[in-house]
């Protein structure tokens, strides 16, 4: 290693030799700053410095904020982690009534108006992001919003509508914010708050895969209304995801033929979520559990829907207490209660049902069948349902023979007697 100095000259040295010229023995280096560490602001518009968004993403680094004037901008959308990091960047538009990202004719793969990939806390708000899929686009994929890689979002005050084909048809996609997708391995997760979801094709909020997770939150879902084409699904947790849904409304997902239901919240094979304060109506199902171990779905109204308010189906451990599950169900063509009802249980073991309230449903207020046992249905209220208030199927040594316990439940009518 060598080791540099120089010798300062003594005084009398530097008064005799006043005109010679300093001699060092080190040259100094300079260091510059090599990156822009003060967060900018990019803006995108006609007479903007960036007409497009993309190209302002693509000049972006972290902690950067992309303002987007008025107008319609039509182009997909990529947010990733390449080149420079764009975590915590900021994408906002002047709002939803002015501020439109539109899919374009030709889309590429993974056909998503707006992808976050592997960027982190990524900001997108005051948008409406809109197809729909043209004719050449229509039987493929489709997003709205999706977030892969490992990325993560919070997608706020969008109105996000027209996720589906031309025409709208029964194909499995349009999906309006997908967060993660088992079926390709990519996780992802955000925070979906205060944004208006509707003319989707088969899902409003997707959420799939082990890894990925969301708080959805203060969303309006509005699916289709009856139709004969496609199944939908306002807001799904799938295949190990987790989730918060918490004060959304959710309505619009009816499958005329009834072969299959469309749901307002479904779970199907999910990991821990929490499920509350939410109100399903004007959906085949409200809140359909499906492969669930101890979802927790409280203070929730899922009224008015086609079958029923709430139903376990092969779910354990469940929470389900203080919803409001009224005027569900409506009989066959005669009249007659068709096993529709409040809530309902299948093939569902070890779950706390209480606190209540099941009124005035085409069936049952509460049901349980012959394989559901070692439930606990405590301190419920039914009345006005047309078959029972309570009616249990299954046999063994619980209340009334059957293989559950029933204790301090409300209600008029009960099949064995003795559960309320």
């Amino acid at each position: 290693m060598a080791f540099f100095s120089f010798r300062r000259d003594s005084r009398a040295n530097v008064r005799s030799h006043r005109h010679a010229q300093p001699q060092y023995t080190f040259r100094p280096l300079v260091e510059a700053l090599e990156e822009r560490w003060v967060p900018s602001t990019l803006h995108v518009g006609p007479t903007e410095p960036f007409t497009t968004i993309q190209a302002a993403v693509t000049a972006a680094q972290s902690n950067d904020k992309i303002q987007v004037d008025p107008g319609t901008y039509t182009e997909q959308v990529k947010i990733d982690d390449t080149g420079h990091l764009r975590d915590n960047l900021t994408i906002k538009g002047s709002g939803q009534n002015s501020t439109f990202i539109k899919a374009p004719a030709v889309m590429i793969s993974p056909n998503a108006v707006v992808e976050v990939s592997g960027a982190q806390n990524v900001t997108i708000d005051n948008f409406t992001i809109t197809g729909p899929a043209s004719g050449a686009n229509s039987g493929g994929s489709l997003y709205g919003v999706r977030i892969d890689g490992g990325g993560s979002a919070t997608i706020t005050n969008n109105h996000i509508t027209a996720i589906e084909d031309t025409p709208f048809d029964g194909v499995q996609e349009g999906i309006a914010i997908d967060v993660g997708r088992a079926s390709e391995a990519q996780s992802g997760s955000a925070t979906i708050s205060h944004n208006t979801i509707d003319n989707y094709q088969k899902g409003g909020i997707v959420v799939s895969n082990v890894g990925s997770s969301a708080t959805i939150d203060h969303n309006v879902v509005q699916g289709a209304g009856p139709t004969a084409l496609i199944a939908q699904n306002g807001i799904q947790i799938s295949s190990g995801a987790t989730a918060t849904v918490t004060k959304n409304t959710i309505s619009g997902n009816i499958y005329t033929p009834q072969t299959v239901v469309s749901t307002g919240i479904l779970l199907f094979s999910p990991g821990a979520v929490t499920i509350s304060n939410n109100t399903v109506s004007s959906n085949d199902v409200g809140i359909y559990s499906f492969g669930a171990t101890a979802p927790i779905i409280a203070h929730n109204d899922a009224s008015a829907n086609t079958f029923d308010g709430i139903i376990l189906d092969t779910t354990s451990q469940a929470v389900v207490d203080h919803n409001s599950t009224n005027n569900n169900g409506y009989g066959d063509q005669t009249g007659n209660p068709t096993g529709d009802g409040g809530i309902a249980l299948f093939n569902s073991t070890n779950n706390t049902i209480s606190h209540n309230q099941s009124n005035n449903n085409k069936g049952d207020g509460i049901f349980a069948d012959s394989a559901s046992i070692d439930n606990v249905f405590s301190h419920n209220q039914a009345s006005g349902n047309t078959n029972f208030d309570f009616e249990d199927q299954s046999t063994d040594g619980g209340t009334a023979g059957t293989g559950n316990t029933w204790t301090h439940n409300h209600g008029a009518s009960s099949s064995p007697g003795g559960l309320a």
